[in-house]
């Protein structure tokens, strides 16, 4: 290829890529593969002679993107964000074609420099001590950029490993640094992530997981009692991982407990803080961070929720020269004339060679601002508040433990077979990605909030079909007596007693042949009274609505989403006698529907008989001042996601709305 095709194929790629972001939440999230599917689509040897661009590109299509999780989705809820950005991206295009390897200053000295600076900057945004600066006075810590939490963690458990065995030197000169390995132990609550149990294995140090309280976080009474205990057995404790932000529930561990006692008994303290980290740059979400004086070491993913792309992971000491003692090789072909004098980063890690990953942090932090990154923060939370609120709703569901951050767990209440099948038929749609955990043997589902494109009606999107499907597996396993939903689906039959709340203008969407559409809109006037059957059961659920922190940006005529009253699934469908039932949509914040859906399209209704029941589907039906937001508030709502290079708006969804944040208009 040559500079000039290069020119051109490049620009042909970034319009695929904005293309693929931008219409993303179109793509079903989970593919439809088997292990080995493309085996068979590839030959058995590469070419001999070279392939033309135009098929290379078409597979990406064709090839790739079938066997494709869709991790930028809004409707990838499983494990935690994996973020990227148009600046970050931007910043790896550049970083990618410099190329170089900056394991010396020598060897690149912007990008050893560079990496100082912005972690300085980082730092200081998460409001952590000074002691964890490069260019502070009373500093001889810094930070660094690794791949992951699970190498950095594994750098600060080798690092304390050293320095004890150093120490045990003193006293015991002649013995074995094999043996005075063996006596090491190091502690993590029993919530921590399996990188921690996996460092314990490279380092062949003993790992010892504690019991949590009731909130699942780590106490200093256990801490205090098992040091304790080990010391009595002749073990000699050695590193504490403290978690901010566990993996299961988003619990936080007690710095301010675990500190002092890491402090008093001579321990390496380390946190990981993988996820919640980009939390700390909003204040108010600080108080976790009580007693990260104690800490020695800290680490966490900006490649998680601050949009910065994989791999990007910040790593802080408060010792640099701890890593210079376990990590530190000099071979002649290494030196450099400011050896010593400057900063070598390949005494900082396992590996020699690292990559210019602090110019796209630097893109992202420059591009959106402190105050930009907050706003994306307090919106993910919000928007995880919002869905809270949508379980709490339901009485066939509970939330086993607090939410914190962007995190949700929740499960059918009942046997833990009822809750696995629900995530099994939920992962088998493809429609959205959840994971599962357990917590005191109850198997829970967990929901993060993932995407920076996620919006509420993603989000009672998604509810609508956890909603559904619990209703079936419900009436197929307790026998309850059922109607039929219009699209497939049977649901219990129960009644809610309509709210004068809920009576306004509603904006339908249905399922065309796998696209959103909008029909016309009608108003239906909501029946004050509705006749039900002696059996049949009045339920009313309804909560009250939730502050919206972004509730500003709108301005006083534009309806807000959240004075309408949420109403659970199964509680919303009205039963009456008669040929002509009123039901209300599968969605709260909605209004009836008089009558069958071929008086709403009377061909997506034909085609649902014929074909799948999937076709035609009502998903959610919002008031119409809701969905057709005026221009400029939406703009306001989402303005944080823009950035100044990329002044296009995208009209998406069926909804006549900018969709993609990182489109919109600033």
């Amino acid at each position: 290829m040559e500079p000039e095709e290069y020119r051109r194929r490049g620009k042909e790629m970034v319009d695929y890529i904005c293309q693929y972001l931008s219409n993303v939440r179109e793509r079903r999230v989970t593919p439809d593969v088997q292990p080995g599917y493309m085996r068979a689509q590839l030959p058995d040897s590469a070419p001999m002679d070279p392939d033309s661009w135009d098929n290379i590109f078409g597979d990406i299509e064709k090839i790739i993107m079938p066997g494709v999780v869709h991790w930028q989705s809004p409707h990838m809820h499983a494990y935690f964000p994996a973020l990227t950005s148009w600046p970050s991206l931007l910043g790896d295009m550049v970083a990618d074609a410099i190329n170089c390897l900056g394991f010396t200053w020598a060897s690149s000295p912007a990008c050893t420099e560079l990496e100082m600076n912005v972690m300085d900057w980082l730092a200081k945004m998460l409001g952590l001590p000074d002691k964890f600066l490069h260019h502070h006075p009373d500093s001889v810590g810094g930070g660094v950029l690794q791949s992951t939490v699970s190498e950095s963690t594994l750098v600060a458990l080798l690092a304390a490993r050293k320095n004890k065995i150093l120490e045990m030197k003193l006293s015991e000169p002649d013995t074995d640094e094999s043996s005075l390995n063996s006596r090491l132990i190091a502690y993590a609550s029993d919530q921590a992530h399996s990188s921690v149990e996996k460092a314990g294995l490279i380092s062949l140090v003993k790992m010892k997981f504690l019991p949590v309280d009731e909130n699942f976080s780590l106490r200093g009474e256990t801490l205090k009692k098992a040091i304790a205990e080990d010391r009595e057995k002749g073990l000699v404790p050695v590193f504490v991982c403290a978690t901010l932000g566990t993996t299961g529930v988003c619990a936080f561990d007690n710095l301010s407990e675990l500190g002092p006692i890491c402090d008093a008994e001579g321990l390496w303290l380390h946190i990981d803080a993988a996820y919640a980290g980009t939390a700390f740059v909003c204040p108010e979400f600080r108080l976790f961070l009580d007693g990260i004086e104690y800490a020695d070491s800290f680490t966490f993913n900006p490649s998680k929720w601050m949009m910065v792309h994989f791999d990007c992971t910040g790593f802080w000491v408060k010792d640099k020269y701890k890593l210079h003692q376990t990590f530190s090789v000099n071979p002649v072909y290494l030196r450099h004339p400011n050896s010593g004098a400057a900063v070598d980063f390949m005494h900082w890690q396992i590996p020699l060679s690292r990559r210019f990953r602090s110019l796209k942090l630097w893109f992202v932090i420059r591009s959106f601002g402190v105050k930009k990154l907050q706003a994306h923060v307090r919106h993910g939370t919000e928007t995880a508040k919002f869905f809270e609120s949508l379980v709490k709703s339901d009485p066939l569901f509970e939330i086993p433990a607090k939410r914190h951050l962007g995190l949700v767990v929740f499960r059918l209440k009942g046997p833990n077979w009822l809750t696995e099948k629900l995530l099994k038929e939920l992962s088998s749609s493809g429609r959205l990605f959840l994971i599962p955990a357990t917590i005191h043997d109850k198997f829970i589902i967990r929901f993060t909030v993932t995407s920076q494109f996620t919006t509420r009606e993603d989000i009672l999107q998604d509810w609508n079909i956890i909603q559904q499907t619990a209703a079936q597996i419900v009436s197929q396993n307790y026998g309850l007596h059922c109607i039929n939903s219009g699209d497939g689906a049977r649901i219990p039959n129960m009644i809610v007693k309509p709210s004068s709340d809920a009576i306004s203008n509603a904006s339908q969407l249905y399922l065309d042949g796998g696209k959103y559409k909008t029909p016309s809109r009608k108003i239906v006037v909501q029946p004050k009274k509705v006749a039900a059957s002696p059996s049949t059961c009045m339920i009313s659920q309804q909560v009250k609505g939730q502050g919206d922190p972004l509730d500003d940006c709108f301005p006083e005529d534009v309806q807000d989403v959240t004075k309408h009253k949420l109403t659970s699934f199964l509680f919303s469908y009205l039963s009456v006698q008669g040929k002509k039932k009123t039901t209300r949509s599968l969605s709260c914040n909605s209004v009836p529907m008089t009558g069958s859906l071929e008086q709403c399209n009377p061909k997506a209704a034909a085609t649902d008989k014929k074909e799948s029941h999937a076709n035609a589907r009502i998903l959610s039906r919002l008031p119409e001042e809701v969905m057709m937001f005026k221009k400029s508030a939406f703009k306001k709502l989402i303005k944080f996601y823009s950035v100044p290079s990329f002044p296009e708006c995208s009209i998406q969804c069926g909804l006549q709305l900018p969709c993609c944040p990182l489109q919109a208009i600033v």
